[in-house]
């Protein structure tokens, strides 16, 4: 709960110190004067500042605030140069009393700074207080220990959750956007319901403030959506990653994987089994490996000595000649496929860019005519609409008919042949993979097979008691090789545990999602909406509303939590009295509904000249009875003009014992008369 106890403005001048001091009341609070001009929501506009909501003006920081708080203060007819401006704002939430300190205008201190002390005013002076200071409108001053907003969410007793933003990702659902359904300043709050809500970056904010404020399940349910949609994403995330280091290192090892689930899924036992490693040469990694191996065995038992191999390295001379040879074409045939596959994707791009500029075409063609336009004319002036061929002006049939096909039918067949057209790119783009690896393995080989005939006509043209180039050099291949291998065939086993792994979180992913309630409301949801719905149709009979003569046509949409006629906005279907008639039934309905619900409505309200667009006179005594008739915790502050009989008449009938009025007589900021100790109070 939040109840305003004290609000107490300084304003310093070279001649004269002007200031408010009020306090105020647990219920009904009116600041009234005789003008509209007397400084009421420049004081309005004190209790935002103090707070850090000024962002419901229309701004951050002293800007928004009036010139009296800045440049100067008129009185009597005379300006005063504003050179210090202060506000001390008082605050009960039950248990604990506060005074919040915030300047508007005051050398060497920063206007984001605010010094919450922990007693009243009134304590202060005493030197004993303790007090601690913190920031506004800085980067996580919602978040961090030292931001202001953080402190007064703890102070209300609020646990403000995290909702979707603009960035994709998570922001607190801020204490301005949820004090702008309850706090509505003159200028722009009347204009519509959230009118005054300022814009943070939060999607769908209206819908959350009502949520939280009700204290609906829906919210916690949209943030296990949130929470379950980031770990898919970040599963998938780490999976892919896998399969893209998969195929990277296969490629490196000349392997191919098979049988690896292409995204996030459960694997048991039975999935896993059936993975496995394959050598380029269609072997078991395992068996190429004892293969490698053997080969190894065998050179090692090979006699090193060159006059021992002579015919034999003759002959592995000429088949390895071949092998280069046979390969380098296999390259040079690649890269020439490789050189039509680039061309032939190259031209798929275009035909695809030409067809979606058709489709574009086509379609703002059809909503032009369906709009009325006369699309077609081409029609009438003997072309075809889509091929521009001239269309034969008789009525005669022709030896060869064609239909010419209406926009709709155009539509449908240029995205069939997009389809077409994506499915054959798809299928260049897999090729030129595929080749692009064929000629990065077959380099690999060329360049073995290089080196092995560089190392066999060296043991040729050598002497004979010499040691074979070409054998040292193959056993470090092969043991290179078989070294190489066995470390993929590790790193592979790690990379299907980390999946593994992933697969248990997706598994948890699903049993999360399957819990998920199927309705968008539970039980309770459906009970508190309607419940709100109810008030606020009770309150518009009360208030006057005419513009619908059967008020059981409105409803609360379930969507957007709004009042609606007819699936359609009610504004529209309200004159612009019964407007502020429908603003004022919304904003009691929240508190209405959530005292009764146990909601997290702190209970405030602030309504800055409410008596907008000529309202009748006993409307506006409804509505303040209305207001002292809330059962549960409230305080609501009134700025009102009562320059005409009717709205004085209305506040005199009212039970003295359920309001305080505030009556400014000539000017809100008024001289403060010296004294011994004026600093404070």
């Amino acid at each position: 709960m939040l109840q305003i106890n004290r609000l107490k403005i300084t304003i310093r001048t070279t001649e004269q110190e002007f200031g408010f001091d009020q306090t105020f009341k647990q219920g009904l609070n009116f600041i009234a004067s005789d003008d509209n001009t007397c400084g009421k929501s420049s004081v309005i506009e004190g209790i935002y500042y103090a707070l850090g909501f000024e962002e419901i003006i229309g701004g951050r920081g002293e800007k928004v605030l009036t010139s009296v708080y800045k440049s100067a203060i008129e009185y009597d007819g005379k300006t005063y140069n504003t050179l210090e401006s202060e506000v001390y704002l008082e605050l009960f939430n039950g248990a604990d009393v506060i005074t919040l300190y915030r300047t508007a205008k005051m050398d060497n201190r920063d206007s984001r700074l605010i010094t919450v002390h922990f007693s009243g005013i009134a304590d202060i002076k005493s030197g004993v207080t303790d007090f601690e200071d913190m920031y506004v409108h800085m980067p996580n001053s919602a978040t961090n220990e030292k931001g202001f907003h953080t402190f007064l969410e703890r102070y209300l007793g609020l646990e403000l959750p995290y909702v979707n933003n603009y960035n994709d990702s998570e922001s607190k659902l801020y204490l301005q956007l949820l004090l702008s359904s309850m706090f509505i300043e003159q200028k722009r709050g009347w204009a519509d319901i959230f009118s005054g809500m300022p814009n943070l970056g939060i999607k769908e904010a209206k819908q959350r403030v009502v949520e939280y404020t009700l204290a609906l399940n829906t919210i916690e349910n949209e943030k296990k959506k949130i929470m379950l949609s980031d770990e898919k994403g970040n599963i998938e995330h780490e999976w892919n990653a896998i399969l893209q280091l998969f195929s990277t290192e296969s490629r490196n090892a000349q392997c191919n994987i098979y049988n690896i689930p292409t995204a996030p899924r459960i694997i048991d036992d039975t999935v896993k089994a059936k993975i496995f490693i394959e050598y380029i040469t269609g072997q078991g990694i395992d068996e190429y490996i004892a293969y490698l191996k053997s080969e190894l065995g065998k050179l090692s038992s090979l006699k090193p000595k060159i006059v021992d191999n002579f015919e034999a390295l003759h002959s592995e001379l000429e088949e390895t000649e071949k092998q280069i040879e046979l390969i380098t074409n296999k390259i040079s045939d690649a890269r020439a496929k490789l050189v039509m596959e680039d061309a032939s994707i190259k031209k798929l791009r275009e035909n695809l860019d030409t067809i979606n500029i058709d489709i574009v075409n086509n379609k703002d063609a059809a909503r032009l005519k369906n709009l009325g336009a006369q699309v077609g004319s081409e029609i009438m002036k003997g072309l075809c609409p889509i091929c521009n061929q001239e269309i034969p002006d008789t009525l005669l049939p022709s030896i060869n008919e064609f239909h010419v096909m209406s926009i709709e039918e155009n539509i449908k067949h240029l995205n069939a042949q997009r389809e077409i057209f994506q499915f054959a790119l798809d299928g260049h783009h897999a090729s030129k993979e595929e080749l692009k690896t064929l000629i990065t393995s077959n380099e690999a080989k060329l360049f073995t097979l290089r080196r092995l005939a560089v190392s066999l006509r060296n043991d040729l043209y050598s002497v004979d008691d010499e040691l074979s180039e070409s054998i040292v050099y193959k056993k470090l291949k092969v043991a290179n090789d078989i070294q190489s291998l066995e470390e993929f065939k590790s790193k592979f086993s790690e990379e299907i545990n980390k999946l593994v792994e992933l697969s248990e979180r997706w598994k948890k992913y699903l049993e999360g999602k399957t819990s998920l309630s199927k309705e968008k409301f539970t039980p309770e949801d459906k009970i508190k909406l309607a419940s709100f719905e109810s008030n606020f149709k009770r309150d518009l009979r009360i208030y006057g509303y005419k513009s619908v003569s059967n008020i059981e046509e409105i409803s609360i949409s379930r969507d957007t939590y709004l009042p609606v006629i007819n699936n359609f906005d009610m504004k529209f279907d309200s004159s612009a009295s019964d407007n502020i008639r429908a603003i004022w039934a919304f904003t009691m309905s929240l508190l209405q509904t959530s005292n009764k619900h146990l909601g997290n409505h702190p209970g405030v309200l602030i309504l800055d000249e409410p008596d907008q667009h000529s309202i009748i006179i006993t409307n506006m005594e409804a509505f303040f009875k209305d207001i002292y008739a809330i059962e549960g915790w409230k305080q609501v502050i009134i700025g009102i003009t009562i320059k005409d009989t009717d709205t004085r008449t209305a506040i005199e009938h009212l039970d003295k014992e359920y309001y305080k009025l505030i009556k400014i007589a000539n000017k809100a900021f008024a001289p403060i008369l010296p004294k011994a100790d004026n600093k404070i109070v």
